[in-house]
């Protein structure tokens, strides 16, 4: 074949090949550019999810100070409207941070408040925006007491609340061309707007495959009756610069993985075990159940230790060895103790209000112990429920007395306030006695390893004797945990006779409502 042969049919099968490479080119391009607005899209996304997220994590924290300033205002055992009952519904409002407001209301006319006083010609409510579950709702109703002055109000009962205006000021601010609405679940109630919401529709939920002009996030709680509904303008590649454009057709393939990996993140980071706690925690959504103590005399019936329970918001329950230190890692714990305590003191209340002697136990970190703010709470919380402190027993792990320089303080002023101090699972720390002489005990809980190797010839059951004589020696109680046959109860009675015993002999964790009565 001649040169000219040769060249003539290269010509050939390049003009047929061009077709392909520039169809190819088109569809690699379209490819990258399509990845590279995705991105700008679930970048876009992430910034507005990240926003409705905070709105509804605040929303929540508000509509829990509301409701814990009605319950605890609902409470108050004060005549309505008195010096006296002024006096602790100011109290209320100055130690929430998301309420200004507390009053009382008869014939749906506010008669009184925190910040008002006694009014002199009682205001008319108007109709509630919204009613659900008791409550009744207000939104940014003015002319009640100052036509100056609008606010959002709850009630419940006779008891009625105003939100301060500055609860949203940190998730007030949003970026350009965003808007968001604070709504009740079917939209039926606008509790805040943010923004230029004028374009956005409440109900919608936006797919993951949806790239259209504009992105949209809807958020509900789990625990009130809230949700979020948000909306951001789209991006535009158009927008960007042209070398950013052509560095994102080079590097297509790397990003389209790295969207991969941000959703994948992002949605880990919502559905995280430790986002879902913080949502249960700061949303009221842990469960209590209650433990039957018991004197091992006559199995009489003389208090309970409350346990908290949680199921993630897969249902799925979450042991508390698990949750319990995960909180305290996220700086948790106290906002934990202090719903443990609400639950506990509302639950249990009628029960330790007839009978002076029964007790309710609670387990408290070394922070609780010498945090000044948990010990306002707790006198706080039992005055307002009229229970006796005494009947409020604090229990502290033995490895917290390790630390006993520090909690000795704490667990004076505490003990000097009317609660008792019990030592938790004694024997699996590291304190000695020396130590425990030195704390203000009045008695420890044998841990149940000890209970459990009676009667096997174990070298561990020996200790328990000494165990029996040393809270003899020092003048405090002893509680035995994890009995769980007769055997070990007659051995204990016969040891000690006065001692309180818990475990599934003597009853299993259960809640208030199948509680026995003796």
């Amino acid at each position: 074949m001649s040169r000219s042969s040769i060249a003539h049919s290269y010509r050939i099968a390049l003009e047929g090949r061009a077709p392909f490479v520039t169809l190819t080119a088109v569809v690699v391009l379209a490819v990258t550019l399509l990845t590279a607005q995705a991105m700008l899209v679930q970048r876009d996304r992430a910034v507005l999810d990240a926003y409705a997220d905070r709105l509804l994590s605040q929303a929540e924290a508000v509509a829990a100070a509301s409701t814990l300033a009605l319950d605890q205002a609902a409470a108050l055992v004060t005549a309505p409207c008195t010096s006296a009952d002024l006096a602790e519904l100011r109290l209320l409002a100055f130690k929430s941070r998301y309420v200004r407001d507390v009053g009382r209301l008869q014939d749906d006319r506010l008669v009184c408040s925190a910040a008002w006083g006694v009014l002199a010609a009682p205001a008319r409510m108007p109709e509630p925006d919204r009613r659900v579950r008791g409550y009744r709702l207000w939104g940014s109703v003015s002319g009640i007491v100052d036509s100056r002055v609008a606010a959002d109000m709850s009630a419940k009962g006779d008891v009625i609340v105003t939100t301060s205006p500055s609860a949203f000021d940190r998730v007030d601010q949003l970026a350009s061309g965003m808007g968001a609405l604070l709504l009740t679940r079917d939209a039926g109630h606008v509790f805040q707007r943010f923004g230029d919401v004028t374009a956005l529709d409440p109900s919608r939920q936006e797919a993951w495959s949806d790239l259209g002009s504009t992105r949209h996030s809807r958020r509900c709680s789990a625990t009130f009756d809230i949700c979020v509904a948000a909306r951001a303008r789209q991006s535009s590649l158009l927008s960007e610069s042209p070398w950013i454009v052509i560095g994102l057709c080079l590097l297509g393939g790397f990003a389209g993985s790295g969207l991969g990996l941000l959703i994948s993140a992002s949605q880990r980071n919502h559905r995280s075990l430790p986002k879902q706690l913080e949502r249960a925690i700061l949303g009221d959504g842990l469960t209590l159940v209650y433990q039957p103590l018991r004197t091992l005399s006559d199995r009489r019936l003389v208090g309970v230790e409350t346990l908290s329970r949680w199921c993630n918001e897969q249902g799925e329950p979450v042991p508390p060895d698990t949750f319990v230190p995960m909180a305290e890692r996220q700086r948790l714990g106290g906002a934990l103790a202090r719903q443990v305590v609400r639950k506990a003191l509302a639950e249990l209340g009628d029960r330790l209000r007839d009978d002076p002697t029964f007790y309710v136990s609670f387990n408290v970190s070394a922070t609780d112990v010498v945090d000044a703010a948990f010990r306002a709470y707790l006198n706080a919380a039992t005055a307002q429920s009229g229970i006796a402190r005494q009947q409020v027993v604090l229990e502290i792990t033995e490895r917290s007395t390790t630390r006993h320089h520090d909690l000795a303080d704490g667990m004076t002023r505490l003990r000097e306030d009317g609660y008792p101090f019990y030592i938790d699972d004694f024997g699996t720390g590291y304190s000695n006695f020396a130590y425990l002489a030195e704390l203000p005990l009045d008695a420890i809980k044998m841990d149940q390893r000890f209970t459990r190797a009676i009667g096997t010839g174990s070298a561990i059951s020996q200790i328990i004797e000494a165990i029996c004589v040393m809270t003899r020696t020092l003048d405090i109680g002893l509680v035995v945990e994890g009995v769980e046959t007769e055997e070990q109860a007659q051995v204990m009675v016969e040891l000690m006779p006065s001692a309180v015993a818990q475990g599934w002999l003597l009853g299993r964790p259960v809640p208030v409502d199948a509680l026995p009565v003796d």
